[in-house]
């Protein structure tokens, strides 16, 4: 960004709060464009659901999530390794912390969370649930897992006042398993294109993109207040 080139940072933005708020400042600063990778944002199902809430058409009453994978050691979706350590908080939860703010429109106001034990090798909880809630009511249940050996990523319900959905990656269907037709919400069925898009969009309209660092600092925010407190809970249990 001090280079003056714009940049789009790959879910998270950084793993500590201050590393993040050193982001935002930076892009104040420089005044180029700094935009997450909150692909969640820009996946057609959960644009069908963010237009439904946005018409008053649909009001969240709960989310429902379950992010699992299978790793024990530090190789991707793909079998490829990796050089790096992948998180449930600070990488899966996030998605998921910064989808249940956008969609319900409000900051998160209470939020609890409990782990499992750390792997001996990767030094990360494999088990993590987390429980969060909103000024309106609303509230959003979260379990992540790298212990479960099944269907890999994650699934989102969304129980709301006038319907139920359940969105996985660019595929959306109801609470009766009825597959519903995305192909006019976007430009794309493709949520990782729409994301880049709008990057380059927003920085040949000289604005703010959806989800720039700043949008997404208060769901790190939130991530901070987890790991204090995960971490703490394991402190004096141990």
């Amino acid at each position: 960004m001090r280079a003056g080139k714009h940049v789009q940072i790959e879910i998270p933005i950084a793993d500590t709060v201050a590393d993040s708020e050193m982001l935002v400042k930076v892009a104040k600063e420089t005044g180029v464009v700094c935009m997450g990778g909150h692909t969640r944002r820009f996946n057609p199902s959960h644009q069908f659901v963010h237009k439904r809430i946005k018409k008053g058409e649909l009001k969240i009453q709960q989310m429902n999530v379950q992010t699992y994978f299978f790793r024990r050691t530090n190789m991707n979706a793909a079998g490829k390794p990796r050089s790096w350590t992948d998180h449930l908080l600070w990488h899966h939860a996030c998605h998921t912390v910064d989808l249940f703010q956008y969609q319900t429109g409000e900051l998160i106001s209470e939020c609890y969370g409990v782990q499992g034990p750390k792997h001996p090798d990767l030094k990360i909880a494999m088990d993590v649930g987390i429980l969060m809630k909103v000024p309106s009511g609303a509230i959003c249940t979260l379990s992540l897992s790298f212990n479960n050996k099944g269907p890999i990523g994650t699934f989102f319900r969304y129980i709301g006042d006038s319907g139920t959905y359940v969105a996985y990656y660019d595929d959306l269907v109801d609470g009766e398993q009825n597959k519903i037709d995305l192909s006019k919400v976007d430009v794309s069925m493709n949520g990782i294109e729409l994301q880049d898009r709008e990057f380059f969009a927003a920085i040949e309209e000289k604005r703010e993109p959806n989800a720039s660092v700043g949008q997404c600092h208060t769901a790190m925010q939130v991530l901070g207040k987890l790991e204090t407190m995960l971490e703490g809970a394991r402190g004096a249990a141990g």
